[in-house]
């Protein structure tokens, strides 16, 4: 895993740039005190949270009522779930272009709009086959009580993709068992989409899901978090049961990504603070990041079993050969390492997170790799 950063010069040398660069962005506002698991909206006066809400529920409906494309072998549509680094994959924040605290280079927002349309929209071998095009869902500065409200009023697709008369599974008319068998031995990164993904039945949408690390970010811990995550990943669960029952759900869910944004650990004391009595700051979200992440293998396992015949998959910044093998549980982690920003160095690490909390367009094309790992394994599982 990535180490904690705010532990040498090195890491520290643009801290005080950052910081300011934080000035220009919004002001910390403390969640610690908000249940993580009810449903609730932003204040009335958060206009732009609220504009972008109305835009999301019009982007869904607009897709619910697309008719499917259907093909022979036909392809879950993607939604994409989650806060400002989802949202970025439209090269946006609140829906406009961000300014210069996210430390993008000029134009670069249409480089991340290319690199998204490259792995998974209309660049890419997927949308040929996808039954509809993806949904990218994403709020900057959601949290995940804010998000279960988001998907309750509007924000969740609810339209039928797949009849009885499409064969009887996603493949369509005569693909059976041997097309599950196919191309096995290629790995979950590469080959053709077309080739190398199997047909699994009646899988109508995948849910890729990146939620929580605002909760921290709003000075609430670490437990409060995963009850929080545990709970949007349910809904989400939950909603697609009650409007599709009889098909399978799947969630590709998301360890939160390591954030080296040192100055806002320490922007959040008081009130939350690592000595509240002597006002002593953490100094860094590492610590809090970790205890998540731990936690999520035993909570998506508890899911599984809550949720009969869901496909749920885990990615996480481990490296390859540091938990179980395929097969079980165990096989339903994908260990991503350094697509998933678990990256020692500094300068690198910068290279791809230039405010060490949002992936640039390089950031995104390395994180792009993770989640079509994840969806390979979904679609294997």
């Amino acid at each position: 895993a990535a180490r904690d950063a705010g532990g040498d010069g090195a890491e520290k040398k643009d801290e005080s740039s950052l910081a300011h660069a934080t000035n220009s962005s919004r002001p910390f506002v403390y969640i610690g005190d908000i249940d993580p698991t009810r449903p609730r909206p932003w204040p009335e006066d958060e206009r732009d949270w609220w504009r972008l809400h109305d835009t999301l529920v019009a982007r869904v409906r607009a897709s619910d009522e697309m008719f499917p494309h259907v093909t022979d072998s036909p392809r879950p549509q993607l939604v994409f779930y989650g806060d400002s680094i989802t949202e970025g994959w439209e090269g946006t924040s609140f829906g406009n272009v961000p300014g210069p605290h996210r430390m993008w280079t000029d134009g670069e927002d249409g480089t991340i709009r290319d690199v998204f349309a490259r792995h998974f929209g209309g660049k890419s071998e997927w949308h040929e086959l996808a039954l509809k095009p993806p949904l990218v869902l994403g709020i900057s500065g959601s949290r995940t009580y804010d998000f279960i409200w988001r998907i309750e009023n509007g924000e969740f697709p609810t339209s039928q993709l797949l009849s009885d008369d499409d064969g009887g599974t996603a493949g369509g008319p005569g693909a059976g068992e041997e097309h599950a068998e196919e191309d096995t031995d290629q790995d979950d990164a590469g080959g053709d989409v077309k080739d190398s993904y199997p047909r699994p039945e009646k899988l109508e949408r995948v849910y890729i899901v990146l939620m929580g690390t605002n909760n921290l970010g709003g000075g609430q811990l670490p437990g409060e978090t995963i009850k929080g995550m545990d709970a949007a990943a349910r809904s989400i669960l939950g909603l697609h049961n009650k409007h599709r029952p009889g098909t399978p759900s799947a969630l590709v869910f998301s360890s939160l990504l390591p954030r080296r944004d040192d100055f806002r650990a320490r922007k959040m004391c008081p009130p939350r603070c690592k000595d509240p009595e002597g006002e002593v700051p953490y100094e860094s979200f590492g610590p809090a990041i970790e205890k998540v992440n731990r936690a999520l293998p035993g909570l998506l396992e508890k899911m599984r079993e809550d949720f009969p015949g869901s496909r749920i998959v885990l990615l996480t910044g481990e490296e390859e050969g540091d938990g179980p093998e395929e097969g079980g549980h165990g096989g339903d982690t994908v260990r991503c390492g350094r697509e998933m920003f678990a990256i020692e160095s500094s300068d690198e690490f910068d290279a791809v997170m230039p405010d060490r909390l949002h992936p640039n367009s390089k950031g995104y094309d390395l994180w792009a790799g993770c989640i079509r790992r994840g969806i390979d394994r979904v679609m294997r599982r």
